[in-house]
């Protein structure tokens, strides 16, 4: 597990990275440490679920936290942001980029912890797969993925920009996944249901316009779970005359 510190203070550095260092302890966990915006969004953009969570300084020569926040948003939506500062009165735009924490200096080392254990919550309740990438660990919210495909020993986890491919099989994964969310269509193929385009009562068409099949026996299921998701949203793209 990765944890990215971006904070242009040499001292802070040592300091916070210490800090995780000691809480974590014997966990396999790596803290990267970044001097500017623009070395940690060079790394994000390589690794957009690379990292856990970011602590990240707003007061920055070059490119400052709130917009490095919002460009890591760009390219990760659900990548948890504590933000790090000086000054209080920058609280509330921290916020409004829906930063996960708000962290004043100098670091009190019982905030830290409780961050960190808000944190870890946060992470039991959205469900998060590891995936591995050219070698690194990646935390990947299963609410990006389009849909998984079976092939064999192996899982191809698709997602609007990339698929990851993993050596696990169907069976195993799917307890990971939550069920509202998550439907199975066919013996090779799981979809995401909030991605779902259309459904024309045998094949079904995601946002990316993938065309995915549906199993004779999966149909009804299918169908069902769709008008319980349908239920929470009242705009979708699903031909509801054809269900």
């Amino acid at each position: 597990m990765k944890i990215a510190v971006c904070d242009d203070d040499l001292i802070f550095q040592r300091k916070i990275k210490e800090e995780l260092d000691q809480y974590y302890q014997s966990l396999d966990v790596l803290v990267e440490i970044f001097s500017s915006g623009e070395d940690l969004l060079r790394a994000a953009a390589a690794d957009p679920y690379g990292f856990f969570c970011v602590f990240l300084d707003i007061e920055m020569p070059g490119i400052d936290g709130m917009e490095t926040a919002r460009r890591l948003g760009e390219l990760n939506r659900n990548l948890p942001v504590l933000f790090l500062t000086s000054h209080r009165n920058l609280a509330v735009e921290g916020y409004e980029l829906n930063a996960f924490r708000f962290l004043t200096k100098p670091l009190e080392h019982e905030r830290l912890c409780r961050a960190l254990a808000a944190l870890e919550a946060k992470g039991r309740e959205q469900a998060r797969i590891s995936v591995t990438k050219d070698g690194r660990d990646l935390f990947l919210p299963v609410e990006d993925l389009l849909y998984i495909k079976s092939e064999n020993i192996y899982l191809s986890l698709v997602t609007p920009d990339h698929a990851y491919l993993i050596r696990k099989k169907l069976k195993d994964l799917l307890p990971q996944l939550p069920p509202a969310m998550f439907c199975q269509i066919h013996r090779s193929y799981v979809v995401n249901l909030h991605k779902v385009f259309s459904y024309s009562g045998k094949d079904l068409v995601m946002e990316d316009q993938t065309v995915l099949p549906v199993s004779r026996n999966r149909r009804e299921t299918l169908k069902e779970a769709l008008l319980r998701s349908m239920a929470g949203k009242a705009a979708w793209g699903i031909q509801e005359d054809r269900l």
